[in-house]
């Protein structure tokens, strides 16, 4: 029976590229988007509703139709769990105890499930990191699989870092399938795209996917420092993704399944490995274990020193709050019991801010507030002031006084919105299709933008106060403004970010960027480049300039050069 559903005066959780999500009654109404054409969209609702398939799969419980019958949507169950892709996050994997059994574990998981619905002709088509969902208990799930290969009804769209060179039109099958799935698995297991690094001379990355030069047994490829070693993996799964990645095999044996249930421990370097190796291939003399130098004294002529003692940080927060060896969370003299699944931040008067995906909360004479937040969307903690969106689309500062909370409703923002506040000044980027609005202290800068958003990093110059925002999409392609005032001072699409987009910082009218070994400077006003030395510089390092000075967060300490 279809569920007759009005969007008016509903405030959605967020949108994509071809539908917009609703809450409504405990489930998740999607309703496609004007361009999409609905009648093939209905068929393949329909269809995937009357098959049996697993229950990993996130399927279509209802059909959804607006108040004249028309059919325009569809509801499914809720469900809750991180995107894929944070398992490449390293900041993640370790603050929530996430180790290479467990990521090996769900990645079989996903692979049985393609091969059980490849035996109905049905194929995803754009599996990617994005669009899988994982709990801390292990479980997965798939969603969009209205965008999937269904009787005749094609997949239309795919993430081109995920689409299979041998793709001809939208002919999807099982080996696009298992091509994507290899990419997917290499991304969690070793943090890195398996065509990502350098080349000499370096190519795009759609190119060397074309062109089948991966990471693996490529000397003529510098690997980024954030890699995970994979020489712990079995000799034939690590044959397996070269062969896939290079020579154009798409039929999978079980070496993933082999790996999983045939795995030892080293207790030296915390990592499982193929226990048919004869020893530790980490410990092995010819072995490169993942672990960030530690400089000491001098670096290009500035001084370097660590804040604190490395031997007791399992992870850095931010540039003054870490979870400690035994499972606390270190501000200060504030020291409190880590919860798996919380980020922690901390007013200037020492109280305690948890944040989840959903909420955050804090306490407050004697009493604990917990204030709902834009599902998934971040909050910016400073001084005494948490900053954050609302389910309903406002950007609300919440002011922790000795007389009680007060929350300011700033603006509103976009479905699709990323912000950050510096110095009690802020930056919207408020995502439309084919525009962008950049709203600075309340004034508007319209930006023409043609592709989707993946990652972002906003950041402010504290010498100028100018804004560099950094965006990246689903093809890998980096877009980079600097705003001054409400208008674009620079723009190029130029320059590529091996780094998250949350580690570069601007300062002076330069971006600094964190490469493997150096920080790199770039004066868009001179249009020169300049490179700093300093070995603990990874691509996993956040920067900050204070004057003539470096903060490096890096994962192990922060370290001030200068």
């Amino acid at each position: 029976m279809a569920i007759k559903f009005d969007t008016r005066n509903k405030t959605p959780l967020t949108e994509g590229g071809e539908g917009v999500i609703y809450e409504y009654k405990g489930k998740i109404i999607k309703i496609f988007k004007p361009h999409i054409e609905l009648s093939a969209k209905e068929r393949k609702v329909k269809a995937l509703m009357k098959s049996t398939l697993p229950k990993e799969i996130v399927t279509p419980i209802d059909c959804v139709t607006d108040r004249k019958g028309k059919f325009i949507g569809y509801s499914m169950a809720k469900v809750e769990g991180e995107e894929f892709k944070r398992l490449s996050n390293r900041k993640f994997v370790t603050a929530n105890n996430i180790d290479t059994k467990f990521i090996l574990s769900l990645l079989v998981k996903v692979k049985t499930v393609l091969q059980d619905i490849h035996k109905k002709n049905i194929y995803v088509g754009d599996l990617n990191d994005q669009n899988l969902l994982f709990d801390m208990r292990g479980n997965v799930y798939f969603l969009d699989c209205d965008s999937w290969t269904v009787g005749g009804d094609n997949c239309t769209v795919v993430m081109d870092l995920f689409k299979d060179p041998k793709l001809i039109a939208d002919e999807f099958n099982a080996g696009t399938d298992n091509y994507a799935f290899c990419v997917l698995s290499w991304k969690c297991l070793t943090r890195i795209h398996p065509f990502s690094g350098k080349t000499h001379p370096d190519m795009k990355i759609t190119e060397r996917i074309m062109r089948g030069i991966s990471v693996i047994d490529r000397p003529e490829v510098t690997v980024m420092r954030i890699a995970k070693s994979w020489k712990g993996f079995s000799p034939e799964l690590l044959t397996e993704f070269k062969s896939v990645f290079e020579r154009g095999m798409r039929d999978l044996s079980d070496n993933m399944e082999d790996m999983y249930h045939n795995l030892a421990y080293c207790q030296k370097d915390k990592e499982y490995y193929y226990n048919k190796f004869s020893s530790c291939p980490y410990c092995n003399s010819d072995a490169k274990v993942n672990i960030n130098p530690v400089s000491q004294g001098v670096v290009g002529g500035l001084k370097l020193y660590g804040l604190y003692d490395a031997e007791n940080i399992k992870i850095l927060f931010d540039r003054n709050t870490y979870i400690d060896n035994q499972g606390y969370v270190i501000h200060g003299k504030e020291k409190t019991a880590y919860v798996s699944g919380y980020r922690y931040h901390f007013l200037d008067n020492g109280c305690m801010v948890m944040e989840n995906q959903g909420t955050f909360s804090f306490a407050g004479e004697g009493s604990i507030y917990k204030i709902d937040k834009k599902y998934k969307s971040m909050i910016v903690v400073e001084g005494n002031s948490i900053f954050y969106i609302s389910p309903n689309n406002n950007l609300e500062k919440l002011e922790v006084t000795e007389r009680g909370n007060a929350i300011t409703r700033i603006c509103k923002v976009s479905t699709t919105a990323y912000f950050t506040v510096e110095n009690s000044e802020y930056c919207i980027v408020n995502y439309y299709t084919g525009k962008l609005i950049v709203n600075i202290n309340g004034g508007n800068a319209i930006i023409d933008y043609q592709s989707d958003i993946m990652n972002y990093g906003i950041h402010r110059d504290g010498v100028t106060g100018k804004w560099l925002v950094i965006l990246e999409d689903s093809k890998g392609m980096f877009y980079t403004y600097v705003m001054g005032g409400n208008a674009i001072e620079y723009h190029t699409d130029a320059i590529k970010y091996d780094c998250q987009l949350s580690c570069p910082c601007i300062s002076n009218s330069t971006i600094f960027i964190p490469i493997s070994g150096k920080i790199r400077g770039f004066n868009f006003s001179k249009f020169a480049f300049k490179d700093f030395e300093c070995d603990v510089v990874s691509e996993e390092s956040k920067l900050m300039k204070e004057k003539n000075k470096f903060v490096i967060i890096a994962p192990e300490n922060v370290y001030i050069l200068g």
